[in-house]
């Protein structure tokens, strides 16, 4: 009998370092057991380790924590959610000629053509390639193919998309995570790790959108017919909502700021009665509710307009100007997601055509504090990721084994 796998999966982000452990017990069943978040203490900026010694305790900790609810001494896989303000995506395509004899499209050709796209990219010369990811496959005479393997053509066709990082970015993330005893891990885009954790598979066939608003950076993810788009970073995340309410309000602090947008934030002004009043104990006065709102809501009109642009750009907004309808829906996760009322300023803004809502984490089974904790999306999605990895390898393996036992029993 196969022992369970035990899985790892760790996000790294400038306010925080979450671990997540999780139990693979057959194919289907993912158990999460496990959980822990650390703060790197400014040993994470953007995306990019500033501090590799603060960055390797942060991460030491946060696994030991999680290593330890779980009750588990030993790893079987990791899988690591990364991104950055550095990190960079875009589009590709070419095209190979099929030369055997019979035409027929092997894996290998697959590869060939997005090697020879990735090759000619100037961007992917410069940079490291973090993934190539295969959008949709063309043959002469039929488009739209999503997986041309044992087909028959003459030349296969690969639109591509490729995200890239300077190569020190990504060097001295491994570096930390192997002084952490990680040896082996993987790294992993986060907006696919987030659309892993949150969009089904019709969500992802249909089109549907991936917004993570993290403490400093805002990651955007389309998804059209299963595959990612477009993807794009924009400089603004939670801790921007907190630094407005201090800077224009004067409250106290940061800190005082941040337990206000958490206690007492809306991003809809108009639904705060005006009579309703916070009172700041460390300056002995109050400050009226309404008027935080309407601080968090310019910041968060600022945000949600880019973002709209950014999904605009990847095709998936006017239907009647190139777009796509996303009838999968634009899914907000992330830790700055939480500011009350911020999917219905979405949803006016980007109208009718995309449902916005709370992305939800499914297909895992186990510790519901930590599965419906936001802080915890990207993290729980690498999780899925891994095992669905494994997964697919235990069944191979699987395979081997039955075919073994069948050619035993015939000789």
């Amino acid at each position: 009998m196969l022992q369970p796998n035990v899985l790892l999966g760790l996000d790294l982000g400038a306010s925080k370092v979450a671990a997540v452990i999780a139990v693979q017990d057959g194919e289907e069943s993912i158990k999460v057991t496990g959980a822990s978040l650390e703060s790197p203490q400014g040993g994470i900026r953007q995306g990019e380790i500033t501090d590799i010694n603060i960055t390797v305790a942060a991460i030491t900790r946060a696994v030991v924590d999680a290593m330890r609810m779980a009750g588990q001494t030993r790893l079987d896989g990791i899988m690591v959610s990364v991104d950055g303000i550095q990190f960079q995506g875009v589009n590709l395509r070419d095209s190979v000629t099929i030369s055997s004899a019979d035409r027929v499209i092997t894996p290998h050709d697959c590869e060939r053509v997005m090697e020879q796209a990735t090759n000619a990219c100037k961007l992917a010369k410069e940079e490291a390639v973090l993934h190539k990811i295969p959008q949709i496959y063309h043959i002469k005479g039929q488009r739209e193919i999503k997986n041309p393997v044992n087909m028959i053509g003459d030349t296969l066709e690969a639109e591509v998309r490729i995200i890239v990082a300077p190569t020190p970015v990504l060097e001295n993330i491994k570096r930390a995570l192997e002084l952490s005893g990680l040896q082996g891990a993987k790294l992993w885009y986060s907006p696919l790790a987030s659309a892993k954790a949150v969009l089904s598979r019709e969500d992802l066939e249909n089109g549907a959108v991936i917004v993570d608003i993290g403490d400093q950076l805002t990651h955007v993810g389309v998804f059209i017919r299963g595959a990612l788009f477009h993807s794009a970073v924009i400089p603004i995340g939670g801790a921007h909502f907190t630094k407005d309410i201090e800077i224009i309000k004067c409250v106290g602090g940061i800190n005082v700021a941040e337990k206000i947008k958490r206690g007492h934030g809306t991003v809809l002004p108009d639904y705060v009665p005006e009579e309703d009043m916070i009172e700041l104990e460390v300056e002995e006065r109050q400050e009226s509710r309404r008027g935080i709102a309407e601080v968090l809501q310019a910041r968060a009109k600022q945000l949600l307009e880019l973002v709209y642009r950014e999904i605009d750009q990847g095709g998936g907004v006017d239907e009647g100007h190139g777009g796509v309808h996303l009838v999968g829906g634009v899914h907000l996760v992330g830790g700055g997601a939480l500011i009350p009322h911020l999917p219905f300023l979405a949803q006016s803004i980007f109208g009718e055509r995309s449902r916005v809502v709370l992305g939800k984490v499914f297909g895992l089974q186990g510790l519901h504090q930590f599965v419906a904790n936001p802080h915890y999306t990207n993290a729980l999605g690498a999780v899925k990721l891994l095992s669905e990895e494994m997964g697919e390898t235990t069944t191979k393996q699987r395979r081997m084994n039955r075919l073994g036992d069948w050619l035993r029993n015939l000789f």
